[in-house]
């Protein structure tokens, strides 16, 4: 097993553990700052969280809702979903592998919204 930094800016980092999970899926370590948000994007299949530590707003579809440290859920295939950091929060995501997510698909109205907030807040 072995922790990959991916990316790293002002909406805080992104961890991949490589080997954890079978058949080539990603196990996705994120940190989301106070006020940043990620993600717009939606995906062929199920991709599943868990809040680490924090609290976010959760942006899926059409609906808003907030969570908490240990709470979790699913974002459903072909649903378009952000997360928004309301406290500086870790999250966890994982469900396909590094070549399904590198298929990901922006919507655009979700994306926009990502793009407003983080020029606004970070």
């Amino acid at each position: 097993m072995e922790l990959v930094k991916i990316n790293e800016d002002k909406r805080g980092f992104i961890y991949v553990v490589k080997d954890l999970l079978e058949g080539g899926k990603e196990f996705t370590i994120l940190e989301i700052k106070k006020g940043a948000a990620r993600g717009g994007c939606l995906h062929s299949k199920d991709e599943y969280f868990v809040i680490i530590s924090g609290k976010v707003k959760i942006i899926l579809g059409s609906k808003e809702w907030e969570v908490k440290t240990g709470e979790s859920g699913t974002f459903p295939a072909n649903t378009p979903h952000a997360f928004i950091g309301i406290e500086d929060s870790i999250i966890s995501e994982w469900g396909m592998t590094f070549q399904e997510k590198d298929l990901d698909r922006k919507e655009e109205f979700l994306r926009r919204i990502v793009d407003e907030t983080n020029k606004k807040n970070i």
